[in-house]
């Protein structure tokens, strides 16, 4: 295990437990981007069928990161980052997309972006940013 990422997964274990105290996964980002798709792009059974495995491992939220986690200390990267992704609901993207859509809903508060589930989040991005291939 590669000093570098044993870091890195711990950090991805704890913010994977926030996420599972919390409650939050990434489910929310990935049915919004399904509709989209559905509504803009393309209506399809197989591209149905993708969008809920993705949501569905979406919906394991913490879990997923935390295995996740486990695997960036297994030096499989790519996967880890991809289950990473995944739980916390892409992530930046997601977190950037919620702040938005707060501002116009004017319930943006700092407050939700502290709470125990925001860290597991922030911590979630970190993790996908800092892990390395060696």
């Amino acid at each position: 295990m590669a000093k570098n990422n044993n870091g890195i997964m711990i950090i991805a274990i704890i913010a994977g437990l926030l996420l599972l105290i919390s409650g939050i996964s990434g489910v929310a980002t990935w049915e919004t981007i399904q509709d989209f798709v559905k509504t803009y792009v393309i209506e399809n059974y197989f591209i149905e069928i993708i969008f809920a495995i993705l949501i569905f491992i979406a919906s394991l939220g913490g879990i997923s990161i935390i295995i996740g986690g486990m695997l960036l200390g297994k030096k499989k990267i790519t996967t880890g980052k991809f289950l990473i992704m995944l739980g916390s609901g892409l992530g930046l993207i997601g977190l950037i997309f919620s702040i938005i859509v707060a501002i116009f809903e004017g319930s943006l508060t700092l407050g939700s972006y502290f709470s125990i589930g925001g860290i597991g989040l922030i911590l979630s991005i970190i993790v996908r940013i800092l892990a390395k291939k060696d």
